[in-house]
This record gives structure tokens, C-alpha cells and sequence, in this order.
């Protein structure tokens, strides 16, 4: 288990909420899935999840002005100056989808795409530095911009967010990793060609499974699908889902 109590580099992945229609279906779901714990907060019509008692995660409806997107998990980057990052992504091509919103006590946050279309969000720590938990099952350990225009998504990032990316080989579809801080913190690669076709550009988050096979399983009883044949790899079993409404995310079990 790592545990995180100071904001987390800019760049990195401090948060994952998912946008759906029926919120209080998806609580379920993922209650089920991974064991978490969601509160509804009435105030903000919004499910906070927990595993053991810290947050990894949120549930919640569609934010205005992506309203006609599907559902969707979204992957927020940390950062320590909301208004100069957003600068960034227009100067960079990139779209700001949503005004900057405050959080009461919380922190900043904001939605945008790259120029790819990919949408990502964007968290200014406050009082909540985002997710505490990264390695124990259930816990969001990677996530990553995936598009078929895997060079401009490349430099986009490293463009806005300073990354030094690390090209990794061996694989199908080209794929660098992200460094903040001298650690790699997510991933940017071309979409994998077992993806169904009309697969958007999109972040994909990974979570953390005890059992990638009775996960699968688990998923597609309860009414989600496995897209594409589970992976074997260096990291880990690792296999790409969809939930009953069809958001993405992917889980790994840990080697």
C-alpha cells in the first residue's frame, strides 16, 4: 500500500470520478466490483468511494457542457496553478470544456481535451489532495491518453505538464510513459488495434485487481463487457472493461 498526504506533482493522476446518468445504478456496480464504500453527498449530488476508510474515487452526473458525451471515467492531473495550466491547453490546441469550478474547501477543478479529443480533468489540491491510496485492489495505479494520433497527444502533454516521456517498446501500438518528478506517473500511447472500431480518444484508468479472470467474469454478470482478450505482461494481468453504460476502465492484478 502507498499512502499520499501532501498534493500530489503536477501532472500526476490525483483523481478518477466517473460522469454517468444513473449515479445511484454505478454506485452499485463498483460497490460490488471493487468494495468501496460510496456516500451520496446530497449537497453536491455526488458519491464519494472509499476503501478502508480513504477515498479512492467519485461518482457523479455529467458536467455542463458535456452533457452529450457518453459516460465516461475521467482522470484528473494535479496541478499547482488551475488558471496558467488551462492557459496552457489552449495554447497547446487543446479545448477547456468547463469554467473552473471551486470546491468549497476542497480545491479547484476544471474539465478539457487534448486536441485529440481525449478529456481529462484538472484538480487544485486544497484541503483534498485527491486519491490516498494507490496499490491495494480497487485503487486507481495508472491511467493513460490513448488516440489514434498518438504524436500530437504526445506533445501536448509533454507541453502543458513539463513530462519527460520514456518511448517503451515491445508493444503493439506506440506507447511512451510519463515522468513528474523523476517517476513515471501515466502513459500516452495509440489506441490498441483489438479495440472495437470507433473506439474515441480517450483516458483510460486502471485499477488495481486481486483476480483480473474473476473480475472479468464479475464485470460481465452484472452487466458490463470485456473489450478485447486480457493482456499478459510485464506489469501484470491486465484487461479492458465497460460498465452497464459503457464507460471505460481497465483492470490489473499486480505481478
Amino acid at each position: 500500500m502507498v499512502e499520499q498526504s501532501v498534493p500530489w506533482p503536477t501532472g500526476t493522476p490525483n483523481w478518477v470520478d466517473l460522469a454517468a446518468d444513473d449515479t445511484g445504478a454505478a454506485a452499485e456496480f463498483y460497490t460490488g466490483l471493487f468494495g468501496w464504500d460510496c456516500e451520496f453527498q446530497s449537497e453536491r449530488d455526488y458519491w464519494i468511494c472509499k476503501l478502508n476508510g480513504s477515498d479512492v474515487g467519485g461518482i457523479g452526473h455529467k458536467q455542463p457542457g458535456t452533457e452529450h458525451l457518453p459516460s465516461r471515467w475521467t482522470t484528473y492531473l494535479a496541478t499547482d496553478h488551475l488558471d496558467q495550466t488551462l492557459q496552457a491547453v489552449t495554447a497547446h490546441d487543446g479545448t477547456q470544456l468547463m469554467e473552473p469550478r471551486e470546491i468549497e474547501f476542497h480545491g479547484r477543478m476544471a474539465i478539457a481535451a487534448d486536441p485529440t479529443g481525449a478529456v481529462f480533468g484538472l484538480w487544485q489540491a486544497a484541503d483534498h489532495i485527491g486519491t490516498e491510496r494507490t496499490t491495494d485492489p480497487g485503487t486507481l495505479v495508472w491511467s493513460e491518453a490513448l488516440s489514434e494520433d498518438y504524436e500530437t497527444a504526445r506533445q501536448f502533454y509533454i507541453s502543458v505538464f513539463g513530462y519527460r516521456a520514456e518511448e517503451i517498446g515491445g508493444f503493439e501500438t506506440q506507447y511512451a510513459a510519463l515522468y513528474a518528478a523523476d517517476k513515471p506517473v501515466a502513459g500516452t500511447g495509440r489506441l490498441h488495434p483489438d479495440f472495437p472500431a470507433g473506439t474515441p480518444p480517450h483516458w483510460l484508468p486502471y485499477f488495481a485487481a486481486d483476480s483480473t479472470d474473476r473480475t472479468i467474469d464479475q464485470v460481465t454478470r452484472t452487466g458490463g463487457k470485456l473489450l478485447g482478450e486480457p493482456l499478459d505482461t510485464d506489469f501484470g494481468r491486465l484487461a479492458v472493461l465497460a460498465d452497464p453504460e459503457g464507460a471505460r476502465f481497465a483492470v490489473i492484478q499486480l505481478g
